[in-house]
């Protein structure tokens, strides 16, 4: 990856995921302003990873759908709304539109991506969270992160991937220490692991 990316930061959106009763109707239609913008620009230039995107994306879709249909399912909410990657509402910005933000932005490789997935299943495993629309988002971004610094050789700092998020820098260094946190602080994924989950993934995208 390299860090002479030729997006400006200030282009970048602050507050992204940030509750929608805090914002004001104005906020909002920028807000989605913003959103159509990256869909237009998806639409308009080669993004790298886009089929592994989509195929995170959908897998991840399958499982918020899945969880949502549990019988338990509002319990299960109104006991996870005080956890720190939970939402008061669900992010207008989809789970494919927000990793193509990413990949736009930061240019993460196809192993970050898989190891962020794998990260996400250990720590829901881990900490029995279960994955809402609520806190895909946050979830998504914290795990990236983490994977980001993980794995690849130069990544930008907190404040650039921040703007990226669309949270605060305070906040993003939060979401990241909590991820860890739930992950007992161990982000090792052996080889045979990770393999099993590009084998699951890269199929997906030979069948598109």
């Amino acid at each position: 990856m390299s860090e002479s990316s030729s997006f400006n930061s200030e282009e970048l959106s602050e507050e992204w995921l940030e509750d929608e009763d805090t914002k004001s109707q104005t906020d909002k239609e920028k807000e989605k302003e913003k959103e159509n913008a990256i869909i237009n620009l998806q639409d308009n230039i080669e993004i790298e990873n886009l089929d592994l995107i989509n195929s995170i994306s959908n897998t991840l879709n399958t499982i918020l759908e899945k969880n949502k249909h549990l019988s338990n399912y509002k319990d299960i909410l109104k006991n996870q709304s005080k956890m720190y990657f939970s939402s008061y509402t669900i992010p207008t910005i989809t789970i494919k539109e927000y990793l193509t933000r990413i990949q736009i932005y930061s240019g993460v490789e196809s192993s970050t991506l898989i190891l962020a997935l794998i990260l996400i299943d250990k720590m829901c495993k881990r900490s029995g969270i279960l994955l809402t629309y609520f806190n895909i988002h946050r979830i998504l971004f914290s795990s990236l992160l983490i994977s980001i610094k993980y794995n690849e050789d130069s990544f930008f700092n907190n404040t650039f991937y921040s703007q990226i998020a669309g949270v605060k820098p305070e906040e993003l260094q939060l979401l990241e220490y909590t991820f860890l946190e739930y992950n007992d602080f161990n982000v090792f994924v052996k080889d045979f692991e990770y393999t099993q989950y590009e084998k699951y993934l890269i199929p997906k995208i030979s069948d598109k």
